[in-house]
């Protein structure tokens, strides 16, 4: 079931992100599509929309992917992820470029969730650690509105230091990577192709994410804008249903979900960056310290520095370890679930 074209993917995406970033940072520049990198003492302005690149190249990938498949249904799943991806991807450039309404966004990105309901393209039977398989159907597709919606905007709102939402983006994928080889094939449950769905996704995804990261990563040479961080979320949404690991995907994003809920209940509502005049935290020779305005929103990076300031790298650092947390919960509830997967 695995062919060469499999193993080779990653690698090519790989390659192509190295070669192609560059000459994007130069573009970028050359258009003046660039802000300040707050955090620095000097404030150095740093090229945006990064994700182009890699996002781009992803899609490629995807095509390429869907022409090899090896069955009817991964080539079905691989078609709707691509052409959701796409969505996804010029709805972040149309952000980018031209600014999107912060209610409009998720909006659209339900809307672009449609088809899974409309063509009901995976298994609505969840399965859950001590419980085993679910039956939610009507319930479960209900729920398939938001799974580009919730992961893409939770990865968005977390893209707010140098390599947190890609090298983030990178430990939430390996896991699922790594679910694959946990959750047993019965052919009933879990089949072959659920499980050639997620390897092959998540793996060309972590390739051409990791290349990015290298640019991206703490001192940040180019950020991702909204076109990367949106189509890395949504990435991870479409992993979660079409492989069939729905809760171990709930439990690596729990850092992002808590964080993007956390500012909206704070705010009271979806907000614009230049609708919230108190800002979390405010920056002074690359120490960052918490505001003290209770009306200020409440985000990870305000709690993480609520104690003492700290520096951005330290900061980093430590959003990594909690995504790293987050992961390692997921997995460990990839074996639960294994377990009951094996008394069934």
């Amino acid at each position: 079931m695995y062919s060469l074209f499999f193993y080779i993917t990653p690698l090519i995406g790989f390659i192509l992100t190295l070669i192609i970033m560059p000459y994007l940072i130069r573009y970028m520049n050359s258009i003046n599509k660039n802000g300040p990198d707050v955090f620095k003492i000097d404030t150095p302005i740093i090229p945006e929309s990064g994700g182009i690149g890699f996002m781009i190249i992803f899609i490629f990938l995807l095509i390429i992917g869907t022409i090899a498949s090896p069955t009817i249904v991964v080539q079905q799943r691989l078609l709707m992820t691509t052409i959701i991806i796409t969505l996804v991807t010029i709805i972040g450039l149309i952000d980018d470029f031209k600014g999107l309404s912060a209610k409009i966004k998720p909006l659209l990105l339900i809307i672009i969730a449609l088809p899974i309901l409309i063509f009901q393209i995976g298994t609505p039977k969840p399965i859950l650690p001590l419980i085993g398989p679910t039956q939610l159907t009507i319930f479960y597709w209900f729920l398939a509105l938001f799974v580009i919606a919730i992961p893409a905007n939770a990865s968005n709102m977390l893209d707010v230091m140098n390599g947190v939402m890609s090298g983030s983006g990178i430990m939430i994928l390996l896991t699922a990577f790594i679910t694959s080889f946990i959750i047993p094939i019965d052919g009933r449950i879990i089949t072959d192709d659920s499980i050639y769905y997620l390897r092959f996704v998540s793996l060309t995804m972590i390739s051409v994410l990791t290349a990015f990261w290298l640019f991206n990563r703490y001192p940040a040479k180019i950020f991702a804008g909204d076109t990367g961080s949106l189509g890395v979320g949504a990435t991870i949404g479409l992993v979660a249903i079409f492989g069939q690991i729905e809760f171990v995907m709930v439990v690596a994003l729990l850092l992002h979900i808590m964080n993007s809920f956390s500012i909206i209940s704070s705010l009271k509502g979806l907000r614009e960056r230049k609708e919230i005049h108190d800002r979390p935290v405010s920056v002074k020779d690359g120490i960052i310290t918490a505001s003290k305005n209770p009306a200020a929103p409440i985000t990870l990076v305000r709690l993480l520095v609520a104690s003492s300031s700290k520096t951005e790298k330290t900061v980093i650092n430590q959003i990594y370890s909690l995504v790293a947390y987050c992961c390692i919960l997921a997995i460990l509830s990839a074996f639960l679930i294994r377990q009951e997967l094996i008394q069934l």
